[in-house]
């Protein structure tokens, strides 16, 4: 006789058909029947150290495959715990699959421990604006038509997270029949205003391509190449689409915004046209544009249309769907006779002078390191001054290998995001480059890699405080409350109390030691790299006015 299939094995059976091979998350009563499922039909369990955490290790992962990512928490507590993450992967574009427990349906009205009901923390109301779907499962029998929705939502045209709320006699409910359709990719692409896009490319005297963070999610690196030297068109990169072109490439003209080169930002202000590919155009990015020298026309290609046309006062093209697709389609289509190749008469010379500082400057430091890294690599990048300064100064070699966010900026996400990152491609060498405060939030992931065995190399800037609104503050308000941390970490010490090894550096010599060393070692390694308190970071554009 056969034993009928509970919810949580048709949905673990599942997550595997899709190739998960790895979830993340910390256990608890709630959520017990899945997370156990999980490990039973061979998804490896990463417990975390945090929920946040092991949301943003979700994310890497899905970054990293390209496919779902896969987080948990208990009801109450764990699943608001997983908030921030799946935020940030809304904000990234990101497909995770959040799931948080729930007390049982039958015991609804009776006050429970960790509370997931209407009655105190209603997860799947307090997801739903954090996520792209969020659904209480309140019934086995309605599990296949919401979980299909969902991972149809996950990795759709957009691709971003959802969450599932699912009561715990809901996930051990045993059901007759369970259909699941695993979601297949579809071409996305917009061809509507092809001609209007290739002629405003062609009237044009001074274009510009902003290489955003879509080339990065979208894989559409060698597209982006491409189109630049197709048309001879000059390319700046906002915060987030670092590395969406390799430094040397000789039509790449800098960083802009926030991190940016002077060099890029002039190369904004005195353009006729935007090519946008992949960008919301956030102050990050545009903080240095003024009103008056907007772009006579802007072609906008986007998955979302939530700000296209809308940040500029330009006569906006708008291209939706998926950016590579897009783009396959479009230069495939372009009759090399009806180009207009121009010539570009500024150098694309964007590099800066260093500080010149009495201690170790950071500058200085990320102007070096894709020089003593494997090519082989992903370096994540967390929010604060040091990621600013990896933004003006790391010279990324290998396109689509760098991973920062402007736009939501989580401090600490790339912590968990490079575990998450390393568990879905061993074969690479992953780095993550964060601060102390960062490191303090969330630093103990560092022993979720030790003992899973996860050799990611974390790079922790320690100034001994949280640099860039300590900046920012004392150039508008003159003072730095709450900025500066009496008693400073020893990362070294913390990090080896954890099981990881630890170096310190203090000179650039001792830097360049530190990454062979870790690398050789292939093991979880953390560098301290104390820096010059004093150095300014690159993000002085951007400031608060509270007069």
């Amino acid at each position: 006789m056969d034993v009928l299939k509970t919810v949580a094995d048709y949905m673990a059976e599942a997550l595997r058909d899709i190739g998960v091979t790895h979830s993340f998350g910390i256990i608890g009563k709630s959520i017990c029947p899945i997370a156990l499922k999980l490990v039973d039909y061979g998804i490896e369990f990463i417990p975390g150290r945090h929920e946040s955490s092991s949301g943003f290790a979700a994310g890497g992962y899905a970054l990293k495959t390209g496919s779902l990512g896969v987080a948990f928490g208990t009801s109450g507590p764990g699943g608001t715990n997983l908030l921030t993450a799946a935020a940030h992967a809304k904000a990234n574009n990101l497909p995770v699959l959040f799931i948080t427990g729930h007390q049982s349906i039958k015991e609804l009205g009776i006050p429970q421990c960790q509370d997931s009901t209407s009655y105190l923390a209603d997860l799947a109301d307090m997801f739903r604006p954090a996520t792209l779907f969020s659904k209480l499962v309140e019934r086995g029998d309605h599990f296949s038509t919401i979980f299909n929705h969902a991972l149809s939502i996950a990795l759709g045209d957009k691709k971003g997270p959802v969450h599932l709320c699912i009561p715990f006699d809901v996930q051990t409910e045993r059901l007759e029949e369970c259909r699941i359709v695993l979601p297949q990719r579809e071409r996305l692409v917009s061809y509507a205003n092809y001609e209007r896009v290739i002629s405003a490319i062609n009237a044009s005297s001074r274009p510009l391509i902003i290489a955003g963070k879509g080339v990065n999610r979208s894989g559409a690196h060698k597209e982006l190449v491409q189109l630049a030297e197709t048309f001879n068109i000059p390319v700046v990169t906002s915060p987030g689409g670092k590395g969406a072109i390799a430094a040397d490439h000789p039509l790449y003209h800098g960083p802009v915004g926030v991190g940016g080169c002077t060099h890029g930002d002039e190369m904004l202000n005195n353009s006729d046209l935007f090519i946008v590919l992949g960008s919301r155009l956030s102050d990050m990015t545009i903080c240095n544009l003024k009103r008056e020298n907007h772009p006579d026309q802007l072609i906008q290609f986007d998955v979302d249309p939530t700000f296209v046309g809308k940040i500029l006062t330009s006569d906006t093209i708008s291209v939706g769907g998926d950016l590579r697709d897009n783009l396959e389609l479009y230069l495939g289509k372009i009759d090399p006779s009806t180009i207009t190749r121009r010539e570009i008469e500024i150098s694309n010379h964007y590099t800066e002078e260093l500080p010149v500082l009495s201690k170790l400057s950071l500058a200085s430091v990320m102007s070096t390191m894709s020089d003593l890294i494997p090519y082989n690599s992903s370096v994540f990048v967390d929010d604060g001054s040091h990621g600013f300064n990896a933004v003006k100064w790391f010279n990324v070699k290998k396109p689509g290998s760098f991973v920062f966010d402007a736009y939501f900026a989580c401090m600490g996400n790339s912590i968990g995001m490079a575990i998450g990152a390393k568990a879905a491609a061993p074969e690479e060498t992953v780095f993550c480059i964060t601060g102390d405060g960062c490191f303090m939030m969330l630093g103990t992931e560092i022993n979720t890699a030790v003992c899973k065995n996860i050799p990611v190399i974390f790079i922790v800037v320690n100034n001994m405080q949280l640099d860039m609104a300590l900046k920012g503050m004392e150039k508008t308000t003159g003072r730095i409350d709450g900025t500066i941390f009496e008693v400073p970490m020893d990362a070294v010490k913390f990090a080896e109390s954890l099981g990881a090894t630890g170096f310190r550096a203090e000179t650039q010599e001792e830097f360049a030691f530190a990454i062979s060393q870790a690398v050789e070692l292939n093991r979880v390694a953390v560098i301290e790299l104390l820096t010059d308190r004093d150095e300014m970071p690159p993000t002085a554009h951007r400031t608060l006015d509270l007069n």
